[in-house]
C-alpha cells in the first residue's frame, strides 16, 4: 500500500504531465515534426523531480491556491531541465544513446532535430514563464533567477566545465563549481521561485535558496554515486559513463565510501535550512530522505 505522501507525489506529477501535454497540442506542416522531436523527450518521463519540489514548495507555503496561477513556471523548469538532456545526450557532448529508457532525441530522430528541439525547448520555456499569473515585478524578478539559473551563471556555466574539465585542475573546487551549477543551480530554482513569485521576504528566500543549494548538492553526489553502483536500466541512461569518460565527480576524485558521507553531510544541511523555515508537514524532509536512500 502507497504512503500517503507516495500518493501527493503521485497527484504532482499527474498534475505536471496534464499540463506540460497542453503545450504541445498544435501542429503545422512546417513544425510538426519538430514539436514531435520536442514531446517525444518531454513526455519520456522521468521524475518531474524539479517542477514538483515547486508545487511541493508553494504547499509548503500556504499558497496551494495559488497553484494554477504558477503552474506555467513549473511547467518551464521541465522544460529547461528536457532541453539540457537533449543536448548533454549529443555526440558532441556526453554521446549517449538512452535516455530515461528511451533512445536519445538524436538517435530516434537525427542530430540536426535534437539541437534545434533543445534551443526550441528553451525558448518555448521562456514564452511558457510569461503565462505565470502574479504581479509584473514578481515575473521579472522570477524570471531573471530562472535565466541565470540555465545560463552562463548556472547550468551552462556547469556543463561548460564539467566537459572541459582537462582545461581546470581536478580539485575539490573545481568540483564543486561543477555540482554547484550544472545541478544544485535548477533544484535551488525549483526551491526558491515559488516565494520569488509570490514576492515574499527576502529572508524566506534566503533560506529557501540554501536550502535547494545543499539538496541540489545532494543529488547530484548520488548520481555520482549511482552511476557506478547502478544498472542502465535501473538509472533509465547508461551506467559507468562518468568512469569511462574519466569525469570529475564525488567518487572519482575520493572514493565510494567517501562520496557517500559528503552526501550525508549535505543532506544534513538542507535539512537545517528546513527546521529554520519551521514547516511542518515534513514533505520537505521527505523529498530530502528520498535524494539520499536512493543509494541505499
Amino acid at each position: 500500500m502507497k504512503s500517503e505522501f507516495e500518493l501527493y507525489l503521485e497527484k504532482k506529477k499527474k498534475l505536471i504531465e496534464e499540463n506540460l501535454k497542453k503545450y504541445f497540442i498544435r501542429e503545422d506542416k512546417f513544425t510538426k515534426r519538430l514539436y514531435e522531436a520536442m514531446y517525444y523527450s518531454i513526455s519520456a518521463g522521468g521524475k518531474r523531480l524539479r517542477p514538483i519540489i515547486f508545487l511541493t514548495v508553494l504547499d509548503e507555503l500556504g499558497e496551494t491556491r495559488r497553484t494554477k496561477d504558477l503552474l506555467p513556471a513549473a511547467c518551464s523548469i521541465e522544460m529547461i531541465h528536457t532541453y539540457s538532456l537533449i543536448h548533454d545526450d549529443l555526440p558532441s557532448m556526453d554521446n549517449d544513446d538512452l535516455r530515461r529508457g528511451k533512445p536519445t532525441l538524436h538517435k530516434k530522430y537525427d542530430e540536426t532535430t535534437a539541437i534545434l528541439a533543445g534551443d526550441a525547448l528553451f525558448a518555448y520555456a521562456i514564452e511558457t514563464f510569461l503565462k505565470t499569473k502574479t504581479e509584473y515585478e514578481y515575473i521579472v524578478s522570477g524570471l531573471e533567477k530562472l535565466i541565470k539559473a540555465s545560463g552562463m551563471k548556472g547550468m551552462v556555466a556547469g556543463q561548460f566545465v564539467d566537459t572541459k574539465s582537462d582545461y581546470f585542475k581536478k580539485d575539490i573546487k573545481t568540483l564543486n563549481f561543477i555540482h554547484t551549477k550544472k545541478t544544485a543551480a535548477m533544484i535551488q530554482a525549483s526551491f526558491t521561485l515559488p516565494s520569488i513569485l509570490l514576492g515574499y521576504d527576502e529572508q524566506k528566500i534566503n533560506l529557501l535558496e540554501r536550502l535547494g543549494l545543499h539538496a541540489g548538492l545532494l543529488f547530484q553526489i548520488i548520481d555520482d554515486i549511482l552511476d557506478m553502483t547502478s544498472s542502465s536500466s535501473v538509472l533509465g541512461k547508461t551506467a559507468g559513463k562518468d568512469q569511462k569518460q574519466n569525469k570529475l565527480t564525488y567518487v572519482n576524485l575520493f572514493d565510494l565510501k567517501q562520496a557517500k558521507e559528503f552526501a550525508r553531510k549535505e543532506a544534513d544541511r538542507a535539512l537545517k535550512y528546513i527546521k529554520k523555515m519551521e514547516i511542518t508537514t515534513g514533505r520537505l524532509e521527505k523529498i530530502i530522505d528520498i535524494f539520499l536512500t536512493r543509494i541505499n
